[in-house]
Order: C-alpha cells, then structure tokens, then sequence
C-alpha cells in the first residue's frame, strides 16, 4: 500500500490538470469521463457550453461512484471562458491537416508537461462526440494533441480518448514531478491578448491577405505555441507591436 507521503505527492502533480469538454452531447458519456478521471486521480472537470444534463441519474451510474466529480464539476459559457487562467492547454484531434502541425502523442504532451515542472495548470480539451475541437476552439490551444490508432478504424469514444490522456499523465507523473525553478508563465488570456494585438497591427500595417487574415496567424500561432512563453516575453512581443503602432500613426500625420 502507498504511504501518505507519495499519495500527497501524487495528488500535487495530477491536481494541476483540469479536463475540459466542450459541448457534450450525451450525460452517459460525461458520467464515463468522470470516471475515467477518477481511475487515474484526475479530480477538475470543465463543462463548456453542455448540451446535456451531467447530474443525470444515468451520468450518475456512468460514473460508477465518481459523483463527486459530476457535483463539481464546472460549467462554462465558452471555451475562452474555460481556459483563461490556464498557461498550457493542449486541444485533442483525429485531425491530420496543415493546421493541425504538429501533433503530439499523449506521452509526448505529459513529457513535455513535465520538463514545465508539477506547478503548471494545464488543460486538456476535448470536442464534441461527434465533430471534435472545430477550428476555432483548436486556434485557442497552445499544442495539440492525437492519439494513434488504427487508421482503418480510428473513431474512439470520448472517455476512451479521456482514459488514455489521463493514464499516460498518471504513468508519468502518478509519483510527483522533480521540483524545478518557477517561471511566470504567461496564461491562456494573456496569449490571446498579445495574439489580437498582432492581429490587429499586422492587419493596419497589410502585412494579411486582406480577405483572409487569419490564414497567417494560424501560422504565427504555431510558431510561438513551440515554446512556453512568458508573461516577459509577451509584454515584448506586445511592447513591439505597439511601437510598430506608434510609428504607424507618426507616418499618417506626417
């Protein structure tokens, strides 16, 4: 039997990770998150915009006796909504397009969750049961994230793709995490802050195809999303840009 201690340590690195589901269907398939969750101590569940009742008496047997988990679980209007405080979130998709690049495994995601150290909140957000993440919600993940399947039969349910998440973050992280230097990462509202900062001067400076703009920025949101950034080196990037603005408005008046 586990000692006190490396159950308090496991409880610490897995507490940080929040699952979050955006438009649910069926209450049957929210109640077989909660308890998949629950299998790999997995404890903070966010519902966004749920088209279902989760506290449904079949959620409720779905779980198997993580109610707990369906009673607090934390329903939200919208997906930005969900994810504002989070400096790490990881979107889910069976996508495999240009703007889906590049993909990570769910080993890849909790080993690159761990060089980021134990203290990081971080979110992991899946789709809907029968369309997934659409591209609005993907833009808003800082790295996305596949499973591989067969690709003769690829479709999983959406507590199987759950479990996995949360059995390869438990394999990885179940005995804490090495404790490592904090760094003030910038959070999910911050990015995209500075990600509508660029848009907005980039657009004012013709730098987008004016009847696509966002073509680029997906592009330029893949680019920062490789690293983790800072709240530093976001205030940079925007210090930047408002020069860029500043200079603008200098050349208009002139």
């Amino acid at each position: 039997m586990a000692d006190k201690k490396s159950i308090n340590r496991e409880s610490a690195a897995l507490s940080r990770i929040a699952i979050v589901l955006v438009k649910p269907k069926l209450d049957e398939n929210v109640g077989a998150v909660a308890r998949a969750m629950k299998n790999f101590s997995i404890n903070r569940l966010i519902l966004v915009a749920p088209q279902c009742d989760h506290l449904t008496e079949r959620s409720r047997r779905r779980s198997c006796a993580a109610e707990d988990l369906l009673e607090q679980a934390v329903c939200v209007d919208n997906l930005d909504e969900a994810l504002q405080d989070f400096p790490m979130v990881v979107g889910t998709t069976a996508r495999q397009g240009k703007y889906c690049l590049p993909l990570y495994t769910p080993a890849e995601i909790a080993q690159k969750a761990g060089e980021l150290g134990g203290d990081m909140p971080l979110a992991l957000v899946f789709g809907r049961e029968d369309f997934g993440l659409d591209r609005d919600s993907r833009r808003q993940c800082h790295y996305l994230s596949s499973i591989p399947v067969n690709p003769e039969f690829s479709s999983l349910n959406l507590s199987q793709a759950v479990l996995l998440y949360c059995y390869e973050f438990f394999r990885q992280h179940g005995r804490g995490l090495p404790s490592l230097p904090v760094r003030d990462y910038a959070t999910h509202r911050e990015l995209e802050g500075m990600y509508g900062h660029m848009r907005s001067t980039l657009r004012e400076n013709n730098f987008f195809d004016v009847e696509n703009p966002d073509h680029l920025m997906e592009y330029i949101r893949r680019l920062f999303g490789r690293v983790q950034m800072t709240r530093r080196e976001v205030n940079i990037i925007r210090g930047i840009m408002h020069l860029v603005d500043r200079l603008r408005k200098k050349g208009e008046e002139t």
